[in-house]
């Protein structure tokens, strides 16, 4: 290839018309070359392994308050419809309800290993309020948030880590599918 477009360049003053079936040839064994073989270039219509860790640092990072797609696209450098798309077909959820069980998750872990109130855990992950957190909450395990703390935070240290489910929320492994 490199010698087909260097003997186009010598000849492109002297014969114009070789010059051009040289391109011609260039061009076709160009075209025949990428539809042949994957580009590693080509988008491959899931988020790369890096994408998805300064999301999730992001999110871990902002818990507390309103986390909006605009912004998490916005991380990525990429249209928030396209980061959208990116995002489901990489984690299996939209980005919402995976922002919304990250939040379950870690307010969960936190009623373990606190005496605080639920309204105050509710806002803490940036829920509007305990109601808002209890209806969440059950939806996503199954169980209200009084009935997952009388149930877990009983035990003892060890017990706990091996009675607790501990993936409540099932999501879609990335980094196991992901090359």
């Amino acid at each position: 290839m490199l010698s087909l477009l260097m003997e186009t360049e010598r000849v492109i003053h002297l014969n114009p018309d070789a010059a051009a079936t040289q391109l011609r040839r260039a061009i076709s064994l160009l075209t025949a070359d990428s539809d042949s073989k994957p580009s590693q270039d080509r988008v491959t219509g899931r988020l790369a392994r890096w994408q998805i860790a300064r999301v999730n640092d992001f999110i871990d990072q902002h818990l507390g308050r309103c986390i909006r797609t605009n912004e998490l696209a916005s991380l990525l450098s990429l249209s928030t419809s396209y980061f959208s798309r990116l995002f489901k077909q990489t984690m299996g959820i939209t980005p919402l309800l995976y922002v919304t069980a990250r939040r379950v998750e870690a307010a969960g872990q936190y009623m373990l290993c606190s005496e605080c109130s639920l309204s105050d855990i509710a806002l803490r992950y940036g829920f509007c309020d305990q109601s808002h957190l209890c209806r969440v909450f059950k939806r996503e395990t199954g169980l209200s948030p009084q009935t997952w703390r009388k149930l877990y935070s009983g035990a003892t240290p060890r017990r706990r880590k091996a009675s607790m489910p501990l993936n409540t929320i099932q999501l879609h492994d990335p980094i196991a599918n992901h090359n």
